[in-house]
């Protein structure tokens, strides 16, 4: 007889400690997605990041990044931010309007355009901030303080790691997980995964244990 499944837990609930103001090291993230496929591919190595000390700050929006990061860092609390470049986002709602007439969908292209010009700068203002090139499309990867994905965390892993998203439906499919960018079930998905998380997260597991070790 199979074990039962664990009951979901959200990175909130995990990894939470007073929204990271007496934390040792704060991770902070556009949502909690980021924070539970952290804590899964921190589980699958054997690493439990509360216990070092390590929390997990849902941002609600990368437009709050630069104060709650100034705020810890006022405190002493060392940060890594998570982070989306959003590269595809303007061709992807660019093409949910394509079957639109013509001045309808060209004013809203003109809106996403405007939206796309605006990411470029929050990524080189989040960027230089940071210490880093202001760079207004930064390519995926993970550094000391920061990770980012190019396009967005789901597009990555959906390219680099087919095994996490097959698993997180079968969560669903069982009824152990639910749909919608549920942080359990995607905190679950990486944890029981039958391949290995792609470089960047592992490289992003490391970058936030070395705030602390």
């Amino acid at each position: 007889m199979s074990a039962p499944p664990r009951p979901a837990r959200g990175p909130e609930r995990c990894l939470g400690m007073h929204h990271g103001f007496f934390a040792h090291a704060a991770v902070l993230g556009e949502g909690t997605t980021d924070g539970a496929l952290l804590e899964g591919c921190a589980e699958r190595n054997g690493v439990n990041l509360g216990a070092e000390g390590i929390t997990f700050v849902d941002v609600t929006g990368r437009d709050n990044f630069l104060l709650s990061h100034a705020i810890r860092s006022a405190m002493s609390v060392p940060c890594h931010v998570i982070f989306d470049g959003d590269a595809g986002l303007e061709e992807r709602k660019r093409g949910s309007v394509r079957h639109l007439d013509g001045e309808n969908r060209r004013e809203k292209e003109a809106a996403f355009e405007q939206q796309a010009r605006k990411i470029t700068g929050s990524n080189a203002d989040l960027l230089g901030y940071l210490g880093e090139s202001r760079v207004p499309w930064p390519a995926t990867g993970s550094a000391s303080m920061y990770t980012v994905c190019e396009d967005d965390l789901e597009t990555n892993l959906g390219e680099t790691w087919p095994s996490g998203g097959e698993r997180n439906h079968q969560l669903i499919d069982a009824g152990e997980g639910v749909s919608d960018k549920i942080a359990a079930t995607y905190r679950e998905a990486a944890l029981t995964a039958d391949v290995d998380p792609p470089y960047v997260l592992q490289a992003m597991l490391e970058n936030v244990r070395g705030m602390v070790l």
